[in-house]
């Protein structure tokens, strides 16, 4: 068995959800965690921040208009049902637990549309459609409570070639729903993986972790293999927009867990091997309205290597520096400042 995780950046159409379908039919057994369809967390956020029901609407049409194409019975009417929750909760005052239990419908809306779609290309599936990692009351931040969720998972039976379950949310000891922060899919996988001992499967719309972003760099490469500490690192300084907790649950154990695009070759393997070398990530507006160049390794700790980066980039702008990472702040664009970048790949590996 192992997990896979499917982004909300790749919840977009039908042509998405066939590529999904193409990556997990060859399994034997898995787990797919699934986020929100793409900006339905941003649409419901904003649904809450001015009680404009038209917006739920507009996101119940949106999920059924990709269902017609698959139609199916009781994910139709579940939809319905989870619609006229979200309405029904708009007319409660707007406390962090009344937001976490609104927030949580956009994952169940697309455990149904996924479940639906692989019904209806013949794969043995089933869904569990509550959260079912249990967490502290740290609403919209929660953190989960590892032996309570042990055990509740003893109790979940996986029978099914792939069982699609919600990303992002959790419940308290008392039954609350909770939220784990933005980019929480990512951490309920790894918490899979931690307690079912199995693989973990990040599937994006980037291959891997990158040393600039695609979109303001062409050149931009995949990194091989980060170490879990580096991971953790690059989590803290918004690097994929991680969730600071999303590795955490991998640093006393072996699980492998690998970052993949849906859309093409290359993926970064994260290792528990401590990495001699340097890596630099360029990042864009991480620090205020500024843009930042991050370098982690472990090799950092030496004096030697340090002050040669610092060298090249310039100690004024340094933000940050300890055993595993140093940050740079960028006084203009990223794309303005090429000679700082031109230094990166004597230190990039």
């Amino acid at each position: 068995m192992h997990v896979v995780k499917v982004g909300g950046s790749i919840l977009k159409g039908s042509e998405d959800l066939a590529l999904i379908r193409n990556k997990i039919e060859a399994c034997e057994k898995c787990i797919i965690v699934t986020s929100a369809m793409r900006n339905v967390t941003n649409n419901l956020i904003e649904a809450i921040n001015t009680r404009n029901t038209g917006i739920i609407d507009t996101i119940f049409t949106r999920h059924m208009e990709l269902m017609n194409n698959f139609y199916d019975k009781d994910s139709y009417f579940n939809l319905l049902a989870f619609k006229n929750d979200v309405l029904n909760n708009l007319l409660r005052p707007d406390t962090p637990e009344n937001r976490d239990l609104i927030l949580s419908y956009g994952e169940k809306m697309a455990v149904m549309v996924l479940y639906s779609y692989l019904k209806h290309h013949g794969l043995d599936v089933d869904y569990y459609i509550e959260p079912f990692i249990v967490t502290d009351d740290n609403f919209g931040d929660a953190s989960c409570l590892y032996k309570y969720t042990e055990e509740n998972l003893k109790n979940m039976e996986f029978k099914h070639k792939i069982t699609i379950v919600p990303g992002f949310t959790g419940k308290t000891l008392s039954g609350k729903v909770t939220t784990l922060g933005r980019g929480g899919s990512d951490y309920t996988a790894v918490l899979l993986g931690r307690f079912l001992h199995c693989s973990v499967r990040l599937i994006t719309d980037v291959p891997g972790i990158m040393t600039y972003d695609p979109k303001v760099f062409p050149d931009a490469r995949t990194l091989p293999e980060v170490s879990i500490k580096e991971a953790i690192k690059m989590s803290y300084v918004g690097v994929k927009n991680f969730n600071y907790k999303t590795f955490s649950p991998a640093i006393d154990s072996d699980i492998e867990i690998t970052i993949e695009s849906l859309y093409e070759e290359g993926k970064t393997v994260i290792t528990h091997n401590e990495i001699k070398t340097i890596k630099c990530i360029a990042l864009t507006g991480t620090y205020g309205n500024k843009n930042m160049l991050v370098f982690i390794g472990h090799g950092l700790s030496e004096v030697d290597t340090s002050s040669q980066i610092l060298n090249a980039i310039g100690k004024t702008h340094l933000y940050h520096l300890d055993d595993t990472s140093l940050s740079v702040i960028m006084d203009e664009d990223l794309e303005k400042n090429k000679r700082y970048l031109s230094e990166v790949p004597l230190w990039t590996k």
